[in-house]
């Protein structure tokens, strides 16, 4: 199979032209450069071929996807690569971990579920990830690595720290839409990332003619104006001598390439795996195609090196990796959050010097922790406005709301960043910088946008920490505009309390004052992991006393600001002012109700709520999500549990009805 290429449109073909020109030619590569892939590739295949045996024991659990047929691409791209540059993997992975340089034996106690596993046993093959060789993780979740390379990539970029990142994904990830996000957002920013189709002609059963009506994935790379290189992904000479192409025009500052892999997938989707569904033809063709038995013949039978030695390190990974400890079931809850911020205290507030809105004291957290950190960017639609246009015009606009105003000017371009309308890209992009050195506040408008991606917001940012065993923080902040009260109508309206409070691995909180925004805000950015900040529309303009400097509310802590002795109001958020005004209201009537301001909802400040209702034996809980399954029902269920023998009469409830907003 020749190269085709898919030159961009310019002017990015000039700057593409000239990386390619000054790149070394790798034509008729040296034969220990050829020496040594095939060492890699042998190294990828006997570990795949011994994890096929084993796994047909019933010992090693889950479900796993081997690499067979596309050894050449793992080796051949990696060859680029150093320690420190970048990738994520699919939900078959394990050519690319092995390429990366990961430990075989940890590798092997991940497969098993072991602790002593890469991931502590908490990932498994479809999760397996070492952060300190580069390696992202796989993903089981088609085409949910593509993202977090373009983040790693803006890291990268950002910090100027010369990192390249890589996305592997297949031919069925090529439809998903992250990846024409994704690949927007590479190109604008000419990002220093390679995306690397693996396309094996199958998505699990649905062949690609069927999927796709383009012969060449990479042909799409002309509609972002950058180059696409397709390759026979069974000639490591071939894939090698394209990548060397890719990673040197990241390198050099000069963009993303989508290189195009065509491999043979010689066995099935997943392990036992009976492939009806593919014709014996076809089955034969592929094997055929073998990358290693054809560098084999091209380097002669002999040249095959350090068989030998690749067998006994297998041999020894397969010996100890298993016998390794299962993990202790009383730690399952550990690494759901990474516990750096709770062991710091906040920075305590000054006396309140001044008034101010809620919406300036979210502007004063975000230009405070910007001044005081480098890695803490911004980056959302709108959030400034007339991009590239310069003049009065750039920075015009400043958020929906005018939050990020000023921001631009401030910190410049590379840390304020307008982005195309591609939620599922840009907070994907978030999560993947977060987990490459950047510290990423991103402004999602609404709440309502938030399912556009919720791929990224609970199966990667939630769960990473988690999934690789500790191994990384995840410190991403997500902002949006959360309530009713505008008439707005349904789909600009939403609060997704529960939605997000129930997926372990996000903090959630959602301020009722000025003074609490600014310090939950900067706190949040401080924290090591994912925090949804949700700030009700109707609060914007209003107005409290706020300490001009910086200062932090802890997360996870409630506040009490009525007291009271006959009945405790929980409420979240805006509803906090109207419990106030029921509780004026009340006094007038001789009832004295004490407020709780739930302040953060994951975590719940459970002890202080429930401290509060044992002392009134009264509960009301107000909050504005629908009231099946809502918040205010998690809140009562926890009243309940904890204080039951207090309580004088049922929890009440008071919520929007079971509709969207009107």
């Amino acid at each position: 199979m020749e190269t085709a290429t898919h030159p961009p449109a310019a002017p990015a073909a000039a700057q593409a032209g000239a990386a390619a020109q000054a790149a070394a030619d790798t034509s008729g590569l040296d034969r220990e450069v050829l020496l040594a892939g095939l060492e890699m590739m042998v190294r990828i295949r006997s570990f795949e071929d011994r994890v096929q045996r084993e796994f047909a024991r019933g010992e090693m659990p889950g479900f796993v996807h081997t690499y067979h047929g596309a050894e050449a691409v793992a080796a051949g791209v990696c060859a680029h690569l150093s320690e420190d540059d970048l990738i994520t993997s699919t939900h078959r992975g394990h050519g690319h971990c092995i390429a990366k340089g990961c430990d075989l034996e940890a590798m092997v106690a991940e497969l098993y579920g072991r602790e002593t596993g890469l991931c502590a046993g908490r990932g498994g093959s479809m999760h397996i990830a070492d952060f300190s060789r580069g390696m992202l993780g796989a993903n089981a979740i088609v085409g949910g690595g593509i993202a977090l390379a373009t983040g790693a990539a803006l890291a990268a970029d950002t910090l100027g720290d010369g990192r390249v990142a890589v996305a592997f994904f297949g031919d069925g990830a090529a439809n998903q839409g992250v990846l024409h996000e994704s690949l927007n957002l590479a190109a604008i920013w000419r990002l220093p990332v390679v995306y690397v189709c693996e396309n094996n002609g199958w998505a699990e059963s649905t062949p690609a003619g069927y999927a796709t009506s383009v012969v060449d994935v990479s042909s799409r790379a002309v509609a972002y104006g950058i180059v696409g290189v397709t390759v026979a992904g069974d000639d490591f000479e071939a894939v090698y001598t394209a990548a060397c192409d890719a990673v040197y025009r990241a390198r050099a500052g000069e963009g993303p390439t989508l290189l195009e892999a065509k491999v043979a997938r010689i066995r099935g989707h997943y392990i036992g795996d009976p492939q009806q569904y593919r014709p014996r033809a076809e089955r034969q063709e592929a094997r055929r195609r073998d990358p290693v038995a054809r560098l084999v013949e091209q380097l002669g039978t002999e040249a095959a090196p350090g068989r030998d030695a690749v067998a006994s390190e297998i041999d020894a990974a397969f010996e100890r990796g298993p016998r390794g400890a299962w993990p202790d079931p009383g730690t399952v809850e550990r690494d759901v959050y990474a516990p750096a911020a709770s062991q710091r205290a906040p920075v305590a507030a000054p006396p309140a010097d001044r008034e101010i809105t809620f919406l300036e004291a979210v502007h004063e957290a975000l230009r405070a922790a910007m001044a005081a950190n480098d890695s803490v960017v911004v980056l959302g639609e709108d959030i400034s406005g007339g991009g590239g246009l310069g003049g009065p015009h750039e920075g015009a606009m400043g958020g929906t709301f005018g939050a990020t105003r000023g921001l631009l000017e401030a910190f410049g371009p590379q840390r304020v960043r307008d982005t195309p309308i591609s939620e599922a890209g840009f907070v994907g992009a978030a999560t993947g910088a977060a987990l490459a050195g950047l510290r990423p506040v991103v402004d999602l408008m609404w709440a309502s946008f938030a399912p556009l991606c919720f791929d990224q917001i609970f199966n990667q940012a939630a769960k990473m920490r988690y999934m690789f065993g500790g191994q990384t923080a995840v410190p991403l902040v997500l902002r949006m505009a959360v309530g009713a009260g505008l008439r707005a109508a349904g789909q600009h309206s939403d609060t997704l309390y529960t939605a997000f409070a129930g997926m372990p691995g996000l903090k959630v909180v959602a301020p009722s004052t000025p003074a609490d925004a600014k310090g939950l805000l900067l706190r949040a950015i401080a924290d090591d992991n994912p925090v949804v900040f949700l700030e009700h529309m109707g609060l914007y303009r209003t107005t409290g006393p706020v300490a001009a400097a910086p200062y932090e509310v802890a997360l996870g802590a409630a506040a009490c600001v009525r007291p009271g002795d006959d009945v405790s109001l929980v409420a979240v958020g805006e509803c906090t002012l109207r419990a106030l005004d029921a509780a004026e209201q009340l006094a007038g009537e001789g009832v004295s109700a004490e407020v709780i301001d739930v302040r953060s909802i994951a975590p719940l400040d459970a002890e202080t709520i429930c401290a509060s209702v044992a002392r009134t034996g009264r509960a009301v809980v107000v909050e504005e999500s629908p009231r099946r399954c809502g918040l205010a029902a998690e809140i009562a269920a926890v009243i309940s549990e904890n204080t039951f023998a207090a309580l004088s009469h049922p929890v009440a409830r008071v919520t929007a009805a079971n509709s969207p907003v009107p």
